[in-house]
């Protein structure tokens, strides 16, 4: 990697402003005077120095002791000597100071710019993970500091220390956060090839001394305060000196002033704070007063403190009077508009400079100038107009929101009030500002990384962004009563989408998703009904479409609100908001599932998943051999967890949140940190796949169950084995304790359950009931009954104190994976391969729901340690969240009961036929989408569907060997055609009607007479299934392809074969004859499509390219071009004359049916239809008649290869067809839904006006 490239990627890093210690933020920030802090100094240094020691220097102090002008002094001498690593100085309401977002990520471009030898390293983990400014912390420090530091090669490295200086840390906002920072940054003592220490400063506050606590050998600490009061009163003095010195010079003074009687008055009413002493400096030599005169205010003797706070509280409280109501004539006013505006400044999540804060609080442009041009002692002023007021100290803050300090009224801030008035102002302002489309994008699919920061703050400048940000902050900080009608219940009625897109615009609707919820928690305590069921609909409605909204804010509009529930208060409250593009929308649920959210990101099948106790995280294991960690509260992705080499098969969380363990295909257990992600050890000893792992209910013993027929138990503070249980027969697929960790239970495809006493690992009982294999195993919190599921699609109940079986659970029509209690054994979970959820009574055994929505088997389920979520993981790739409170079923949409498995339209387009796996083929009308016709007669699942040309009849094909004609106009059944011994595949008709053709897994071809149901033939030859059969254009050949590899001709006629053509390397899936019968193409396994002479059976060539399966072949109407589709996403487009491939048309879901248009412009998909640019020939009158195609690419309906409409998993499949800008689709959940676009009205821009195709689309994406 290049230098140039590797400035490229650092600088795609988001980096705090201000966050080291030589920023221009605190160029004016002094460091120790000479000759102050000595002993100290020298203690610290010594430690930094040292080869040994403790990991982490803890300096802490009370407000006011001098900590950050120590960690800028011992910054400034390692970063002189070259050993600074990096640095970051915490600020409260300073942006980006004031919370973690961008502490390792400030941190890294630090490092890299520090130490040239980590910088290749550090932008390689961003190249590799080009999200993970996005992920969390422990994510962040994991791949741009830790692993880099572990990977650099240089020995000069290991023989002297670096520092990392952390000043402030109490400023950070979030507990959680703090505690995090600190065990991940302990983990630095663990590095061999670097010694990196590190430097933090805080006051004591419990967050951190808790966050110490938890890595007590990693830290040593001082406390500044426990200092001799006579070094520190020595060292103010000093102070004092050297600042009183420089006013004296500046102000001509002769040299015996102020006098030593003043200094040591001075110093002795500092009572040990050097923020007294450096505030009284500020005062004393603001240009704007005398300094005698200031003196005076200071000194007086009208109060004289107790305490150390207490002098600095009458400090403040003087400079105050002096500055704002001495001598002025409205002293009630400027009192007041003091409160409003420094009210706001030390209550703001935030600092912003002066004009904006006059916009914010709705105040004349000059009003907040005017209040603080008096208070530069206590406040940092700047003079440029573009930078934020800022507090000099925090203890400022800490005197005017205490009563008992800040005992003048007409200074004293009221939390409640200010955060009151700080609410109002920001809700007037965003509904004066917040529109839709605030940026202009236009284009629907516009994504926000196209969107530039500066085009973002010239339509949604800072004080807007603020209110947007946190206007429920203040709220829930303010006295308000929220009611129905009030300001909020308004604000939300008319600008909650508006509100949402400027969160995705500026990045932070992770922010939104918070507020919601707080606003929810906020209501729930009073009676607003009204108000907190649209605040209810307003959560759900982020949780659904968050992934979509985070990355193109107008879906918003379009895909959010268009795929809602149709009662949906949000959907209803805004439907007018959807574009007029969108002419008809598919028929949707009435009411929100009980589904949440889906969480994506996994690259293979989740196989397992479990909530933390204290139910913020979610794990998920999958066959991409990771495991993933979720926050529960937005859904965003916390960590990914590598180190198995092969398929994690569960996770399970320790009781008290400190553990995680995985187990593997790899034959090992791991254990990791949850809060860092830092592997905690590898436990070996099974010798074949590890299926389940559990923690006792004290954490003491962790339990695994192996396919070697053991259980093992280990101390899972140490790792070391405790035992191993045998007994079983075959494969151990699951282990639980009971909830006093007085038995273990375990599973096995031995068909039983075992009882064990873990501490002595003696049998206890078998339980024996079940046909066939036990897949899981789980007890009730009280330990009285144990449930089993098994793969004899039924659940058991057992009753522990006598072993006997309390009842068997029936429903689910496929294996039975997973079974879970809630926490209080009213609910019992059971996932299944049948796609579903089920809920259960364990007291009666009755069914209380079945959850659908996942498309793919259910592998895992677990709820909540509070019970109100439940989340399952599928082969689907999946992780779905559950309301269990709200499982009850809420009706089915009108459609299948299960996979639609393929869609045809008739020629004339008024009909869509949709085939599935309930048995049933349904008739619906696209431009309605309302279902027309069930056709009911199979006996098992439906493969295919076709119409003949004149659309007056409809051939199904199903998995009874049988194929059935219909009447698609009355939905009568005509015949029921039997014969095959074996699945039908696939059914086509001459193109003159007059026959059918269909093919079977029993090898063979069946010709039949439609208008009769006759069989006229049965064609024999292939010695394996057929998969596809094809007449020629003048019916007077029929080609079939197998999975023997051949494609055989036959004389449809007579039924005699008339060749064999053998060449192909795989199974035939695709035969198409030309137009003019002269050739015939077959797709294969092997990648290939080879070019036939029908009259001959001679081999006319073979076309190479593809690297997957080739799925469907189709001729230009001229039969100079052909289009093969593969599985490896492409289609490409091949001259026949030269057998030369001439476009490639890179896809992101492989299609299984092509045509071309009459006239060679388009290639029409079951995905949609592609525009094909610069072809031979291309007949060139064409050109200026655009077609605006409508494509589905990925999981985005396109038009002209723009994104316009995102689909949700749910509404996405492979089966689908596109006809007239109808797009059609035919879900897992056994739906067919139509949405039909108005091509011409979306509002594609003068660029995209031009056409595009596939490959260009993939460019600009990208």
């Amino acid at each position: 990697m290049s230098h140039f490239e590797q400035d490229q990627h650092l600088s795609k890093l988001p980096c705090a402003d201000g966050a080291a210690f030589n920023s221009r933020l605190w160029e004016h920030k002094a460091g120790c005077l000479n000759g102050t802090r000595v002993d100290l100094l020298h203690q610290i240094m010594t430690w930094s120095e040292s080869a040994s020691g403790a990991g982490i220097y803890w300096l802490n102090g009370m407000a006011g002791t001098g900590k950050s002008t120590i960690a800028r002094t011992v910054a400034r001498d390692c970063h002189d000597k070259k050993r600074l690593g990096a640095s970051f100085f915490f600020s409260r309401g300073q942006g980006d100071l004031g919370h973690a977002t961008k502490f390792f990520t400030s941190l890294a471009t630090q490092l890299a710019n520090t130490l040239s030898v980590l910088k290749p390293y550090i932008c390689r983990a961003i190249a590799e993970n080009p999200d993970i400014s996005e992920r969390g912390l422990a994510e962040q420090w994991k791949h741009l500091i830790f692993l880099p530091l572990s990977n650099v090669k240089d020995v000069s490295l290991q023989s002297r220390q670096y520092i990392l200086m952390i000043d402030a840390l109490d400023e950070c906002e979030g507990e959680k956060d703090i505690g995090l920072i600190l065990q991940l940054l302990a983990e630095a003592k663990t590095l061999n090839t670097v010694q990196l220490k590190v430097f933090v400063t805080s006051r004591p506050e419990t967050p951190i001394r808790h966050g110490f606590n938890t890595i007590p050998e990693a830290h040593q600490d001082f406390i500044l305060h426990h200092i001799p009061q006579h070094i520190i009163q020595s060292d103010i003095s000093i102070f004092l000196r050297h600042e009183l010195e420089d006013i004296r010079r500046a102000n001509f003074f002769s040299e015996e002033w102020p006098g030593e009687s003043i200094i040591e008055l001075l110093c002795q009413r500092a009572r040990g704070l050097f923020i007294y002493a450096s505030t009284a400096c500020r005062f004393i030599g603001d240009p704007d007063w005398h300094p005698d005169e200031s003196l005076v205010i200071i000194l007086k003797d009208d109060y004289v403190g107790q305490t150390a706070t207490g002098e600095l509280d009458d400090m403040y409280t003087k400079i105050l009077m002096h500055a704002i109501t001495s001598g002025a004539r409205d002293q009630q006013k400027l009192s007041s508009q003091f409160r409003q505006v420094v009210g706001a400044i030390v209550t703001m999540l935030d600092t912003l400079p002066a004009t904006i804060l006059d916009r914010l609080l709705l105040l004349r442009e000059g009003t907040v100038h005017a209040r603080l041009r008096c208070l530069h002692s206590i406040l940092d002023i700047p003079k440029s107009q573009g930078s934020p007021i800022r507090l000099l100290h925090p203890s400022f803050r800490d005197f005017l929101l205490d009563e008992q300090r800040c005992k003048d009224p007409q200074f004293y801030i009221d939390q409640g009030k200010a955060h009151t008035h700080l609410f109002v102002s920001c809700l007037n302002l965003m509904s004066k500002h917040l529109k839709r489309d605030m940026c202009n994008l236009q284009l629907p699919g516009t994504l926000t990384s196209k969107v530039g920061d500066g085009e973002v703050e010239n339509v949604i400048p800072l004080d807007v962004q603020y209110a947007c940000r946190h206007w429920v902050y203040h709220v829930q900080q303010s006295n308000i009563q929220l009611h129905e009608n009030n300001q909020v219940h308004i604000f939300l009625q008319k600008h909650f989408l508006h509100w949402l897109e400027a969160l995705s615009l500026i990045g932070k609707l992770n922010e939104g998703v918070l507020a919601l919820k707080t606003l929810e928690s906020i209501l729930m305590s009073g009676a607003n009904n009204d108000l907190l069921g649209l605040v209810n609909d307003a959560k759900r409605f982020v949780l659904n479409a968050r992934s979509i909204i985070e990355i193109a804010p107008l879906q918003i509009y379009c895909s959010a609100l268009v795929f809602s529930p149709w009662r949906s208060r949000i959907r209803r409250q805004f439907w007018d908001q959807t574009p007029l593009w969108i002419k008809n929308t598919p028929v949707v649920p009435a009411d929100w599932n009980p589904s949440l959210q889906s969480l994506e990101g996994h690259s293979n099948v989740v196989i397992a998943v479990a909530f933390s106790p204290d139910s913020q995280l979610l794990a998920s294991a999958s066959s991409d051999n990771t495991v993933r960690l979720w926050d529960l509260s937005t859904g965003a992705s916390r960590g990914t967890l590598e180190g198995h080499s092969g398929s994690v098969y569960v996770v399970a969380f320790s009781s008290d949140s400190q553990l995680l363990a995985s187990a593997s295909d790899d034959n090992t257990v791991r254990l990791w940190d949850p809060s860092t992600g830092a592997s905690r050890g590898t436990l070996m000893g099974h010798s074949d796949s590890v299926r389940a792992v559990t923690f006792s209910s004290d954490s003491q013993l962790l339990a695994s169950a192996s396919g070697d027929n053991t259980v093992r138990l280990w101390d899972s503070s140490t790792g070391a084995s405790r035992g191993t249980l045998e007994g079983h027969s075959d494969w151990v697929r699951a282990v639980a304790f009971s909830s006093d960790s007085q038995l273990l239970a375990s599973s096995s495809d031995d068909n039983t359950v075992r009882l064990w006493d873990p501490s002595t690992g003696a049998s206890r009982g078998t339980l024996k009931g079940h046909s066939d294999s036990v897949r899981a195993v789980a007890f009730s919190s009280d330990s009285q009954f144990l449930a089993s599921a098994s793969d004899d699609n039924t659940v058991r109940l057992w009753d522990l104190s006598t072993g006997a079986s309390r009842g068997t659970l029936e429903g689910h029509s496929d294996w039975v994976r997973a079974v879970a209690f809630s926490l209080d054994s009213q609910l019992l979970a059971s996932a299944s391969d049948d796609n579903t959820v089920r809920l259960w009574d364990p007291s009666t055994g009755a069914l209380r729901s079945t959850l659908k929505g996942h498309s793919g088997s259910v592998r895992a389920v677990v709820f909540s340690s509070d019970s109100q979520l439940l989340a399952s993981a599928s082969f689907d790739n999946t992780v779905r969240l559950w309301d269990s409170s709200t499982g009850a079923s809420r009706g089915n949409l009108e459609g299948h009961s299960a996979w639609v498995r393929a869609l045809a339209f008739s020629s004339d387009s008024q009909l869509l036929a949709s085939a599935s796996s309930d048995n049933t083929v349904r008739l619906w009308d696209p431009s309605t989408g309302v279902s027309r016709d069930t056709l009911e007669g199979h006996s098992d699942s439906v493969r295919a569907v076709a119409f003949s040309s004149d659309s007056q009849l409809l051939a199904s094909a199903s998995d009874d060997n049988t194929v059935r004609l219909w009447d698609p106009s009355t939905g009568v059944s005509h015949d029921t055609l039997e014969g095959h011994s074996g699945s039908v595949r696939a059914v086509t008709f001459s193109s003159d009607n007059q026959l059918l053709a269909s093919a079977s897994n029993d090898n063979t071809v069946r010709l039949w007479d439609p208008s009769t149901g006759a069989l006229c033939g049965n064609l024999e030859g292939h010695s394996d299934w057929v998969r596809a059969v094809a007449f020629s254009s003048d019916s007077q050949l029929l080609a079939s392809a197998s999975d023997d590899n051949t494609v055989r001709l036959w004389d449809p006629s007579t039924g005699a074969s008339r060749s064999t053509l053998e060449g192909h390397l795989g199974s035939v899936r695709a035969v198409a004859f030309s137009p003019d019968s002269q050739l015939l193409a077959s797709a294969s396994d092997d990648n290939t499509v080879r070019l036939w002479d029908p009259s001959t059976g001679a081999s006319r060539g073979t076309l190479e390219g593809h690297s997957g399966s080739v799925r469907a072949v189709t001729f230009s109407s001229d039969s100079q071009l052909l289009a093969s589709a593969s599985s490896d996403n492409t289609i490409r487009l091949w001259d026949i004359q030269s057998k030369k491939e001439i476009q490639k048309l890179v896809t992101e879901e492989p299609s299984y049916n092509l045509s071309f248009s009459s006239n060679g412009d388009y290639l029409e998909t079951d995905r949609g239809t592609i525009v094909l640019n610069h072809l031979p020939h291309r007949n060139e009158r064409s050109q200026s008649n655009q077609l605006y195609s409508l494509y589905v690419c990925g999981s985005w309906v396109t038009v002209m290869t723009e994104n316009i409409l995102w689909l949700p998993p749910d509404y996405r499949s492979r089966y689908m067809a596109v006809r007239n800008n109808v797009l059609a689709i035919g879900t897992s959940l056994g739906r067919v839904i139509f949405i039909e676009i108005d091509s011409d009205t979306v509002p594609l821009g003068g660029l995209f006006r031009i056409p595009l195709t596939v490959e260009d689309l993939i460019r600009l994406q990208h």
